[in-house]
């Protein structure tokens, strides 16, 4: 059956168990301030060492609670250390200071009215700014967070490392309190280190987690409690690195433990979703907890002592649920009466806003897109567009002798994943004040240029072939665009495009030659690189259907930097990107015909050909019954139908698994002369068995009822012959 490396109620992007972490540890915050600052503060009155135990617990969680908190955080802030200031600073630098500011202020306010509640507050205005500057409040996690991120951003071209023995030598000696740290500069100090061990050691902490087992679990924790109980026998608290390795084996021991609870359907699922709504809750409970305080101190400590005793036993537990629940409510009702600015910065007048609050610039990209081009184009495309999932088929992978994963872009919006580069384009020039747009392809792209513009209020004209898919063509009128019939070549259907553009004063959307474009298709690239990572299977290749160029451009961005190999595919006979490669420059072929009707173009791009050329690592050419037989396996063993063109993928990368550089020629390395089209013997000498994981991307699944009878009605006798996987 197939699988998948996501899971559907997760939100896009989410990593599961870290999101359990987070819903743990700020439970665990909770409960620890309910202990220390209501609990212990009641006279219980009671012959039982209840209390006291209550006490001892929340000590042996401190190695715990923030070390982990901030692990996870930088977990989920490494991939923005990577992007541009004007990108990043907003949401991870500027939104925390303002939250900072912002609540510090309501908690001076709300905790003057309770001034029997035992938490720091400013009582002066030199206080006030003490706290706002040099000497956090208990907010101070919304300080560390915006001081982390701009310190890691800063030195992201320092050895890891370097940033790790330094930050944990100024942890081991925060610890010994040499240091003068009042209020919370100290816990500053300290957790510094994990921040940055979550940003540069993320993909070691997922496989980590990954790979957790109940005997890990176990083992884990004993290491963790034997630990703790030697550094208080030793009094060892103050020693310089004790506390800081008791807490390094507490966060491997927390990361253990939400793995593992992730997998508990009720239990993790409950978690999770507490860990994506820790912000509420971290502003707001201490005034509510104070408020309680003041309401039930008095009346708890008055019950008879029977009572009492009852009482002592679960109510850390109790308060907490209630301090929990009356924060979100407390949320709730200020979200609804319009006071989102207590949890987000205020919109920017002008600007194009996502729900995390990054911006858009009105600006055109650059000429040549890069890999941060892409990390914003993904950033921004965040809740625009679907994230789709990562599909994997055990019968496909035994086929391939590799694990094969699959990023189903034929579930996205429009039906391909030419939604991303046209959503990213379109939005840009909704931004700049267009009112409406032109485009040119064989059909995705227009649709999704037509899909686009509805949602940006723009009007969209697009140009198809007159050969092209009535499905596609329905689809793009069914979107709102004035659909435009002309020619069969991309040379013709730019000319009408660009007449039309001209007439009605309207920009292009290209294809293939625009850098949002290019961006925006390679977002779908790394997303699936992403999910590789996460599932502890990294990719080895990257294999993408060729046909202007858009996305296997975008897939090289995408992997830059990385160890990854590129492939392109293209059917037999429209092979221009392989030419281009052997050339040195785009080259035009005459397309064959081909059931992948959306890798026909005639040339390669040019800008697409300029990022490709020096970053991709060979074509696979692929016929139409390799194309086909792929088509069934897609749908009869993974149950997907994606379209020949999307198929395409899964055609090249079984080739490239099962005979890399083949005795056909089907594999032509990035490099070879005109007169040296050759087969790619290269690849490792040729030896099959290179690739332990290869990714594909399904790019859609617009295709003819009528095609899709013929093609799944078609034999799957080489396959079945190959490795028995007969429907």
């Amino acid at each position: 059956m197939p699988t998948r490396t996501d899971q559907a109620a997760t939100p896009a992007g989410r990593v599961v168990w870290a999101d359990v972490a987070k819903g743990a540890c700020i439970i665990l915050v909770v409960l620890w301030h309910v202990i220390v600052k209501h609990y212990l503060r009641i006279d219980w009155r009671i012959q039982l060492p209840v209390p006291g135990a209550w006490g001892l617990l929340g000590e042996q969680l401190l190695p715990l609670r923030m070390p982990l908190f901030f692990t996870i955080s930088g977990i989920f802030a490494a991939n923005a250390v990577a992007r541009p200031w004007r990108v990043a600073g907003r949401p991870r630098i500027a939104r925390n200071l303002h939250l900072y500011a912002t609540w510090l202020l309501i908690h001076t306010a709300l905790l003057a009215l309770a001034p029997d509640f035992p938490t720091d507050r400013a009582t002066s205005l030199g206080g006030l700014l003490a706290q706002l500057t040099v000497t956090p409040s208990n907010l101070w996690y919304l300080y560390a967070l915006a001081l982390y991120f701009a310190l890691a951003k800063a030195l992201r071209r320092v050895h890891p490392a370097l940033l790790l023995a330094a930050s944990g030598a100024l942890s081991a000696v925060a610890a010994t309190g040499l240091l003068d740290s009042p209020g919370n500069r100290g816990q500053v100090y300290q957790n510094l280190v994990f921040f940055l061990a979550g940003v540069h050691l993320r993909p070691y902490l997922q496989r980590w987690a990954a790979g957790a087992t109940a005997r890990r679990l176990a083992g884990i924790g004993t290491a963790y409690a034997v630990a703790l109980a030697a550094m208080a026998l030793a009094g060892a608290e103050g020693w310089p690195g004790v506390r800081l390795l008791v807490s390094v084996v507490a966060v491997a021991f927390g990361v253990t433990a939400a793995a593992r609870v992730a997998r508990l359907r009720v239990v993790g699922g409950a978690l999770a979703r507490l860990g994506r709504r820790t912000l509420p809750i971290y502003v707001i409970h201490m005034p509510v907890l104070a408020l309680l305080h003041r309401l039930l101190a008095g009346p708890v400590a008055d019950l008879n002592r029977p009572g009492r005793a009852l009482l002592a036993a679960g109510y850390p537990v109790l308060l907490t649920a209630v301090v929990l629940a009356l924060s979100l409510a407390v949320h709730r009702g200020l979200t609804a009466a319009g006071a989102r600015w207590l949890f987000d910065l205020p919109r920017r007048a002008g600007a194009d806003h996502n729900r995390e609050g990054e911006t858009m610039s009105r600006s055109h990209a650059p000429a040549l897109p890069d890999r941060a081009s892409v990390e914003e184009a993904a950033w921004w495309l965040s809740g625009r567009v679907v994230r789709t999932p990562v599909l994997n088929c055990p019968a496909i992978d035994r086929l391939a002798g590799a694990r094969i994963l699959l990023k189903a872009e034929n579930l996205q919006t429009g039906g391909s994943y030419k939604m991303r580069g046209a959503m990213l384009a379109v939005g840009r020039l909704a931004a700049a004040g267009h009112t409406g747009v032109v485009a040119q392809s064989t059909g995705n792209h227009a649709v999704a240029v037509a899909l686009a513009a509805r949602r940006h209020g723009l009007a969209a004209t697009v140009v198809l072939p007159v050969d092209a898919a009535p499905v596609k063509v329905a689809r793009a009128r069914a979107a709102g665009a004035r659909v435009v019939l002309a020619g069969t070549t991309v040379e013709e259907r730019l000319a009408a495009a660009r007449q039309l553009a001209d007439a009605d004063g309207h920009p292009l959307v290209d294809a293939y030659d625009h850098p949002d474009v290019v961006a925006g298709q390679g977002s779908a690239s790394l997303e699936l690189i992403e999910e590789a990572e996460r599932a502890g299977t990294p990719l080895d290749a990257l294999v993408v259907p060729v046909g202007g160029g858009g996305g296997i451009a975008g897939a090289c961005l995408a992997a830059a930097g990385t160890p990854i190999e590129v492939y392109g595919v293209e059917p037999v006979g429209c092979d221009s990107l392989a030419r281009s490669l052997a050339a040195g420059r785009p080259t035009p072929v005459a397309p064959a015909p081909t059931i992948a009707d959306g890798l026909r173009p005639s040339c390669v791009g040019d800008l697409p050909f300029a990022v490709a050329r020096d970053a991709v690592r060979g074509v696979v050419r692929v016929d139409d019954d390799a194309i086909a037989e792929a088509f069934r396996l897609l749908l009869l063993e993974l149950k997907v139908l994606v379209e020949p063109s999307g198929a395409a993928g899964l055609a090249g990368a079984l080739r490239l698994a099962v005979q890399p550089g083949g005795p056909d020629g089907a594999l032509w390395p990035a490099g070879d002369s005109d007169d040296a089209l050759r087969p790619a013997g290269g690849v490792d000498g040729g030896r099959p068995g290179r690739y332990r994981t290869i990714g594909v991307v399904l790019t859609g699944g617009n295709v003819e009822a009528e095609l899709i009878s013929r093609l799944a009605s078609g034999p799957v006798a080489d396959l079945a012959r190959m490795e028995g996987v007969a429907a």
